[in-house]
């Protein structure tokens, strides 16, 4: 059973996607970048998350987001899958799905340490791994531009529909770039850093980035370890499956404070109670039953939450 979709007592979330048979699907290059921005910048126009970091991988990707409630991360997250499966598998000239299985959020405590901790994790991608030597060498997409320099983050979306139904016109003559809209992510502050200024938040940023990178060059100095290299990275073969690796089950969310994330814990395994009472309730026949706040009700859409607890609208 997968985990419910439920955003209280959390708004930030950490989300994850893997690929099928962790295939390379979106190793870094010119064309998968623009594709991987362009989409990110599209779904974030029709939704209006809020997005914080990022980092992608070859076979896997990491987002940093903030959200209103589970509709708006729902819609939010097939968006960006849906369209990533579709373009990158034209790309790629395969069909199928791309997703070893449906996206991971890991709602993320309002904490400074926690969501320093939670930023630290992805911008060490691509370094943790002995891919690159250094956060700023990894040559595919990441927020990491942006954090450091405030340099803007722009994509290509391509519209497959609109390029479909003119091709299917006798008289269509093809232009260059003509359905293709050039997007520019908006990306927001940790909402821990929010009333901190810009020059501040860049410097913990910057110390975040050397601390990585020294901390790797020392490991890699003491077990021997060599970089794959950025060549690597690139000349990677993207049809190739890899198996698996075990890994250990994901926490139910993040939070350094263990007092706090034990409350949190409790907050969502009380919804989740109730959710699964209301259902058993719902399958007997009550169809009226109510669905707790935040939550999709079976073959009744969202329930909306009418207390948002303080969360800025926007």
């Amino acid at each position: 059973m997968r985990p419910l979709r439920c955003p209280f007592p959390l708004y930030c979330y950490e989300i994850t996607t893997r690929t099928i048979n962790r295939r390379f699907l979106m190793k870094p290059g010119d064309d998968i970048n623009t594709i991987i921005v362009g989409v990110l910048a599209r779904a974030q126009e029709l939704t209006g998350v809020r997005i914080h970091a990022f980092h992608f991988h070859s076979n896997h990707y990491h987002l940093l987001i903030t959200v209103r409630n589970t509709r708006q991360k729902s819609k939010f997250m097939r968006l960006v899958n849906g369209n990533l499966s579709k373009k990158l598998n034209h790309l790629h000239g395969r069909r199928g799905t791309m997703w070893h299985r449906r996206f991971r959020a890991i709602g993320v405590a309002s904490d400074e340490e926690t969501q320093t901790a939670r930023l630290r994790y992805i911008m060490a991608h691509g370094v943790k791994e002995d891919l690159v030597e250094k956060v700023g060498d990894w040559p595919g997409v990441s927020s990491l531009p942006w954090l450091l320099r405030g340099e803007p983050i722009r994509g290509v979306w391509t519209d497959f529909t609109a390029r479909y139904n003119a091709r299917r016109r006798k008289s269509y003559v093809p232009v260059p770039g003509e359905f293709d809209t050039v997007y520019e992510l908006r990306m927001t502050v940790l909402p821990c850093w929010a009333d901190e200024k810009t020059a501040i938040w860049r410097q913990n940023v910057r110390e975040l980035a050397v601390e990585i990178d020294e901390t790797a060059a020392k490991r890699r100095e003491e077990t021997g370890v060599r970089v794959l290299g950025i060549a690597a990275v690139l000349n990677a073969d993207v049809n190739v499956e890899r198996p698996n690796k075990r890994r250990s089950p994901a926490p139910k969310v993040h939070c350094i404070c263990p007092i706090r994330r034990r409350e949190l814990e409790r907050g969502l395994r009380a919804i989740a109670d109730a959710y699964r009472e209301a259902s058993d309730r719902f399958r007997d026949g009550e169809w009226d039953v109510e669905f707790p706040e935040g939550t999709f009700r079976p073959a009744g859409g969202f329930v909306a939450i009418t207390d948002d607890g303080g969360f800025p609208m926007w």
